[in-house]
């Protein structure tokens, strides 16, 4: 049955066509959780938890999640041409930060208090905006935030060689693949997970990358993402360490325990908790309820301070 509080739109965002997911719309509780996803950045990913989150409010704050320019696959129109030529320079790291400026400030008023979810590289993308929204931010919470040291975690050791290198490839077989009809592609993917239990909006929103444009965009970013996220921004970090809290995971090996006990010895008072629940990285496939089960109860009392 269809989510009468459920809403999909493409919002032209730089002259990229962007996928908008929302439940909800920004009313009287003068709040809206905005959700800054990871990589591949496709909102449907987020389906299942953000409906959870939005339950949990009570219908009473809009949870909205905004894809990343490129990663969603859109209707071939006339204007391909002008997108693929904008999509140089919008999905580029930098270019998906501005990207999704841009869409805060043309879509959400200044009065309306923003609680920015970061997952992974979502959670970068959020530091590098605070200093332009800090007035507007009542609190962001980082879910396994890829914030440093991407290229030197086990997963990078592997992924940045081949994201280097071999990129072309990637974007070759999904070339392929592309000629599938959409009923093998669907079967595809219920392969791919067979044996885990994934809401349904994962298959839905893995279509996508059947898509050698989507796919392109995704792996470009991912580049970008090893060479970029290096330091951790320490200076940026304190200037807003009190609306900022983190969690990391358990065993994630794109940010490992390590970095976070790294972490703690640098910001002791930050709010900062590790995982007990071993819920993976890419959260979403099989964490969705109990993730945002944990992120209701941790931002209630920040929310009573503006709804009461």
């Amino acid at each position: 049955m269809e989510d009468i509080h459920r809403k999909s739109e493409l919002v032209h965002i730089l002259g990229m066509p962007t996928h908008i997911l929302k439940y909800g719309t920004i009313g009287q509780s003068g709040v809206i959780f905005l959700i800054i996803p990871g990589n591949p950045g496709i909102a449907e990913y987020y389906d299942e938890f953000m409906r959870v989150l939005y339950q949990n409010s009570k219908y009473t704050i809009p949870v909205w999640t905004i894809s990343h320019a490129g990663h969603v696959s859109i209707p071939k129109s006339a204007d391909n041409l002008a997108i693929e030529k904008a999509s140089y320079s919008v999905c580029s790291l930098e270019g998906q930060i501005k990207h999704k400026l841009t869409f805060i400030k043309d879509n959400i008023p200044t009065n309306v208090k923003l609680v920015l979810i970061g997952h992974s590289i979502g959670c970068y993308m959020i530091l590098k905006l605070l200093d332009d929204l800090d007035h507007q931010v009542l609190r962001c919470f980082m879910l396994f935030p890829t914030i440093e040291r991407m290229a030197e975690s086990p997963k990078g050791q592997v992924a940045t060689p081949l994201l280097k290198y071999l990129r072309w490839l990637g974007a070759l077989i999904v070339q392929g693949l592309s000629y599938l009809s959409p009923h093998m592609q669907f079967r595809l993917i219920l392969w791919y997970f067979r044996g885990k239990t994934v809401p349904d909006c994962i298959y839905n929103a893995s279509m996508s990358l059947f898509d050698s444009f989507c796919v392109s965009n995704v792996m470009y970013m991912a580049n970008m993402e090893m060479q970029k996220v290096k330091k951790l921004d320490e200076d940026l970090i304190k200037r807003h360490l009190s609306k900022i809290s983190f969690y990391y995971g358990s065993d994630d090996h794109w940010c490992p325990k390590s970095y976070y006990y790294e972490f703690k010895k640098k910001f002791p008072h930050a709010d900062t908790r590790l995982c007990t629940d071993d819920h993976d990285h890419a959260f979403v496939l099989e964490g969705s309820q109990q993730m945002a089960d944990i992120l209701s109860s941790w931002v209630e009392r920040d929310l009573h301070k503006i709804i009461d």
